[in-house]
């Protein structure tokens, strides 16, 4: 069992594509061409069920031609006014009786049996007693009155012609020695006198059964199988074979006054059964064709069709066999190629020879071995860079000292000179540039950042010799909070420097900061000259309009929030000009 499931790992990819493609359109075939025989299989039947159904139809019409014609003789004897006359007859024995019979009635009767071949006998059953017998063709009705199969047709008042099922001929005068042998179907009709309304006597009419079906016998050829009548009881009557009873085809079913035509197993053959009903003898027609033969004809084309679609199958195999040995020596050059990089060489290129999914593998490995190369070189640069990085490191860590010391110096020789506010000044730069480096972090805490506004503020007095207040409206609990540092700042040396200066009057800054659910909101307000519409539009934006002023600054704030918070900062600039600026910067707690 693991054999079997480390075999395919074992193959090589050629052979996995061939066994892969031959498997699924050999899949494919098959069950397409299960269908497809399926469907010319049942199309085929059913055209033979239409054949079959027309060739029944012309049989059942063929035994309707026949029963009207017998109909039609019947009536036509019987309605004839020289019957009607010669059966009222109130004569007796007069010699003449026969001369008529022989001159006017014998010939028209003679020449209808004459010219209906399939006629078994024609007989006249006369209620006269007075006419004699005339053993040719005329009887006394004495003679079948009181038989069981005449006795109920003659005293039915209402009922003037019957068809009688199949029987033994009626031989009234039978010869030494002669058997009933002859199969019959008789036709009886009710003969009334011209003279009175009392019926004057039956005629009737036998049809030899094996005449009478002829046409079911020569009707059978290679496509047809059994072809034979029924009665109500199921028992065959005739037909081209040997059958007794329909339960010798375990066809029993088949009785009643419904047409079918299905397909059934029959003694183990599947064959079409077409069955119809005689209404007029209360028979039914039955025939059973084999299916074999309509389909052996489809069965000998798919079989040339099975050998033409196995060729094709192996020249499909062939070609795939090829186009996959061409793809795959294209790999093998990619997988000798990743070798080399894998053993340290990097001037390495695959070449492009197409536009399909090998070239875009080997173009994508092409850009990859010369992103390594740069990487590499990168990297090299980078540690080069990285030294000097840490020589200006240890500068960068004298100079903050440096600053600290001068301006501890200006303190302490300020103080010594008695100059109070030179004191203040240093004391505020230090504290100032103490909050900005903080420590080379680049977040800050809100307190912090907001000390590092007042400290500002302090020193820009002495600068603008107290031309402006600035008023702090902070919530204590935002202090904790952290946030990109020097946000504030830069912000209120736009309204001191570009607000506050251009109005040339004493002016007010406020500065505020308060929480809400998830967010700090920071605003700067000034009352001095105010921004246009146009301008306010473009520091929104991004843009900058002039070489100078505090676009530089404010673009520089938007894009460390953006860069920091993404989208989740919002910023909003309200200015008029004459009245004064609003800016609130709104962003995430952390």
């Amino acid at each position: 069992m693991r054999n079997a499931i480390r075999f395919p790992k074992q193959l090589s990819v050629k052979a996995k594509f061939v066994i892969t493609f031959l498997s699924s359109l050999t899949a494919s075939m098959g069950f397409m061409g299960f269908i497809l025989y399926d469907q010319a299989s049942q199309a085929a039947i059913d055209q033979g069920k239409i054949l079959m159904m027309q060739d029944v139809q012309q049989m059942k019409d063929s035994l309707s031609q026949k029963v009207t014609m017998v109909q039609s003789l019947s009536e036509l004897i019987a309605s004839g006014p020289s019957i009607q006359n010669f059966l009222g007859s109130p004569l007796l024995s007069q010699p003449y009786q026969s001369q008529e019979y022989r001159d006017n009635i014998a010939p028209i009767i003679g020449s209808m049996f004459l010219q209906n071949k399939y006629l078994h006998s024609i007989r006249i059953y006369v209620k006269n007693q007075s006419l004699p017998e005339l053993y040719d063709g005329f009887y006394h009705l004495s003679r079948i009155e009181a038989e069981p199969s005449y006795a109920p047709f003659i005293q039915d008042m209402h009922r003037i012609t019957r068809w009688r099922g199949l029987h033994n001929e009626h031989v009234l005068l039978p010869s030494p020695g002669s058997i009933r042998h002859t199969q019959v179907f008789s036709y009886d009709h009710k003969i009334f006198s011209s003279r009175y309304t009392d019926m004057a006597g039956i005629l009737e009419i036998e049809v030899d059964r094996d005449d009478f079906f002829a046409s079911l016998k020569a009707s059978k050829d290679h496509y047809r199988g059994n072809v034979f009548v029924v009665d109500a009881s199921g028992r065959v009557v005739s037909g081209s074979s040997g059958l007794t009873d329909l339960t010798d085809y375990g066809l029993q079913g088949l009785l009643g006054d419904v047409k079918i035509d299905q397909v059934m197993d029959v003694k183990g053959v599947r064959s079409i059964v077409i069955s119809a009903p005689l209404d007029w003898l209360d028979l039914r027609i039955v025939g059973i064709y084999p299916v074999s033969p309509f389909i052996d004809g489809m069965k000998h084309s798919w079989s040339r069709m099975f050998f033409v679609l196995l060729a094709v199958l192996l020249a499909l195999c062939l070609i795939v066999y090829g186009i996959t040995s061409r793809l795959l020596r294209r790999m093998k050059v990619l997988v000798r190629a990743m070798r080399e990089v894998r053993e340290g060489s990097l001037d390495v290129s695959v070449p492009v020879e197409s536009n399909d999914e090998f070239t875009l593998m080997a173009q994508s490995f092409n850009t990859m071995t010369r992103r390594i190369h740069d990487l590499v070189e990168t990297v090299y640069k980078s540690r080069i860079v990285e030294k000097e990085a840490e020589l200006r490191a240890l500068e960068s860590q004298i100079n903050p000292h440096f600053l600290y010391n001068t301006l501890a110096t200006i303190s302490w020789v300020a103080r010594k000179v008695q100059s109070p506010e030179i004191t203040n000044i240093a004391n505020a730069m230090a504290k100032f540039y103490r909050l900005v480096l903080n420590k080379g972090k680049s977040t800050i805490l809100v307190y912090d950042e907001i000390e590092m506004v007042r400290v500002y503020a302090q020193i820009q007095k002495f600068r603008f010799e107290n031309m402006f207040d600035i008023v702090f409206d902070v919530d204590d609990k935002v202090y904790p909070y952290t946030i990109p540092k020097n946000i504030l700042q830069p912000l209120v040396e736009n309204a001191l420097s570009h607000g506050i200066e251009p109005k040339r009057s004493h002016g007010t800054i406020i500065v505020r900061a308060y929480q809400t659910t998830n967010h700090l909101v920071f605003q700067v307000i000034d009352d001095g000259v105010g921004i246009p519409r146009e301008r306010v539009q473009a520091m929104l934006s991004g843009q900058i309009l002039h070489s100078s002023g505090s676009g530089y600054a404010f673009k520089n704030i938007l894009d460390r929030l953006r860069g920091y918070y993404g989208d989740e900062v919002k910023v909003a600039v309200d200015s008029r000009p004459g009245v004064g600026t609003s800016i609130i910067i709104k962003l995430p707690k952390e």
